[in-house]
């Protein structure tokens, strides 16, 4: 018997099969947690249970990056420290896990070298001497270390490279913000501890005596080191201007080309004050212009809780939006760019308010979770008291993630049934990162959880995919900061490569697409970093496809 589910079913097909809209072919993610079977038993470590000091609070971030050129990603979990040693990890170090196919995970820590003992924050990754592996750079409570990749899944701590940065930072970014071809590498750092910790004891928070905040303390300045080649940085913070502006203290960083010029500009989210955004002088010297820009505050003009960090296409207008996470009690903030170029707030008006008052965020990404073509969105959650499990006027300390997905023109919606977190809250979780772990085409998401183990989260999206990674040659290798269009099916999708985001995690370096099934590819748009750009017609219709700079046809003016 033909039902009128059969005919709409029939009807689904046909339109999948014409490429009339991915939209319309696609169906809700859903996403499964595979931890026990990855293999993955890291445990992160982050002080005392108490968490009654200040440092002990904020955890640590996940990078997904190829380690030993294998062709798929591996993942690397930064740790901080245990018990009151406030001097370092205190025994514990950060985690290396190699992928070995089928959801296997092999621990390569000791093989690697790149087991980092120092009190970690955060890692970003980059190729920093175009040799064509993924160099590693973790930030700590100083100091930051930087590993340079050997192949086959070793690494060598730079000793003397320049980026030690002997600071608490928090989340780094690489980017070639003087367009030489080779990465640079900004570096957010948070306050200034005493021997002891925070310097005072306890603080009052909903009738709770709990640790202080960054309030009064001293903030430290962020650093900028360019690269100098053979390994090399070197401080520029002061001749590109970074001294013109106050200490903060930052907690996320992300590099956007906000003039859409090709230069890379680099957007601060700082804890209690004005957030920054650096904008690029032709290469040569940043000017800070959050305010200008609508991007400091809120739209009522107070300064938030900046945490984690997001930019992404969320209305296929090709004009990237910024998203930051904050505290409890607050909403979380999308800003929105206008035609003029600045930015308003649309949160509420985007479905992202009153969804986030009551939970505090930490890392986000924009992604494309079931493969329709548009970006959705996810945020950590976990509060930094674990005291505020006695209080009803809360969540609880662990706190369940979000994803909210996007209806085709930037409103989302939650959508509690795709996570496994929204039936069994698991940990307080802290970074968060995406890429597709078991080559199927579809963005899979790790966790990094505070005093306990991560969340891997495998996606079993039905959607056709697309993943364009590009190989730089006059650019940096891996094209940090190239824009990637792609037009198929009667649409058009942007994606951006960055590194160092969501909150110090690092998300996969390429750009990934969810297509109409069967359609063919019209072309593929890349405007390098530096403001060169090439189309790519012909490309055929694979899982993943390599572009090359050069390879291309070369446009000659580039907006």
């Amino acid at each position: 018997m033909n039902t009128p589910q059969f005919f709409c079913s029939r009807l689904l097909l046909l339109v999948c099969a014409i490429g009339l809209s991915a939209r319309l072919c696609a169906r809700d993610p859903e996403f499964v947690d595979v931890t026990e079977r990855s293999g993955i038993e890291f445990l992160h470590r982050c002080g005392s249970p108490e968490k009654k000091r200040i440092d002990e609070v904020n955890g640590s971030g996940v990078a997904l990056f190829d380690c030993d050129q294998d062709g798929d990603l591996d993942v690397y979990l930064v740790n901080a420290g245990s018990g009151n040693d406030v001097r370092g990890g205190a025994g514990t170090v950060n985690g290396l896990y190699r992928n070995d196919g089928g959801w296997k995970f092999t621990d390569i820590t000791a093989l690697s070298r790149a087991g980092d003992p120092g009190w970690g924050s955060g890692a970003a990754v980059a190729d920093v001497d175009n040799d064509g592996r993924l160099d590693l750079y973790v930030t700590n409570r100083g100091p930051n270390a930087l590993y340079r990749n050997l192949g086959g899944g070793r690494f060598s701590r730079l000793t003397d490279s320049g980026t030690e940065v002997s600071a608490w930072s928090t989340s780094s970014s690489f980017a070639d913000f003087d367009s030489d071809g080779l990465v640079d590498l900004y570096v957010a750092n948070y306050l200034r501890l005493g021997p002891e910790g925070s310097g005072r004891k306890e603080c009052e928070y909903k009738g709770l005596s709990i640790f202080c905040g960054p309030g009064g303390m001293e903030a430290q300045a962020d650093v900028l080191l360019k690269n100098m080649g053979g390994g090399k940085f070197r401080d520029v913070s002061r001749e590109w201007g970074l001294h013109a502006v106050r200490p903060s203290y930052g907690l996320g960083t992300l590099v956007v080309d906000i003039g859409r010029d090709g230069l890379p500009d680099l957007i601060v989210a700082n804890d209690t004050r004005e957030n920054f955004c650096f904008l690029n002088k032709a290469g040569r010297s940043f000017q800070e212009a959050a305010l200008f820009l609508g991007l400091a505050y809120n739209d009522y003009g107070i300064a938030q809780a900046g945490m984690g960090l997001a930019s992404g296409d969320v209305s296929g207008l090709q004009r990237e939006a910024v998203f930051m996470t904050h505290f409890e009690d607050d909403t979380n903030t999308l800003y929105l760019p206008g035609k003029d170029g600045l930015y308003d707030e649309g949160t509420f008006p985007a479905g992202l308010g009153s969804a986030s008052y009551p939970y505090l965020g930490w890392g986000t990404f924009f992604f494309d979770a079931e493969g329709d073509g548009d970006l959705d969105l996810f945020v950590a959650n976990g509060h930094v008291a674990p005291q505020v499990d006695g209080l009803r006027s809360t969540v609880g300390y662990r706190q369940r993630n979000q994803l909210f997905l996007n209806g085709g023109r930037g409103i989302f919606k939650e959508s509690r049934r795709v996570l496994p977190e929204g039936r069994d809250t698991s940990g307080s979780s802290r970074g968060a990162a995406c890429g597709d772990l078991d080559g199927d085409g579809d963005p899979d998401i790790v966790v990094n959880n505070i005093d306990a183990r991560p969340t891997v989260l495998e996606n079993r999206s039905a959607g056709s995919w697309l993943e364009v990674r590009l190989r730089g040659r006059k650019v940096n290798r891996s094209g940090i900061g190239a824009r990637v269009t792609v037009s198929c099916g009667g649409q058009r999708q942007e994606r951006y490569i960055q590194s160092g985001m969501s909150w110090a995690s690092q998300c996969e370096l390429s750009a990934r697409f969810g297509l109409v099934p069967e359609a063919v590819i019209d072309e593929i748009l890349v405007h390098w970093p530096g403001g060169a750009a090439e189309i790519f017609s012909g490309t055929p219709r694979q899982p993943v496809i390599t572009l090359v700079e050069g390879e291309g046809k070369r446009l000659k003016k580039v907006r």
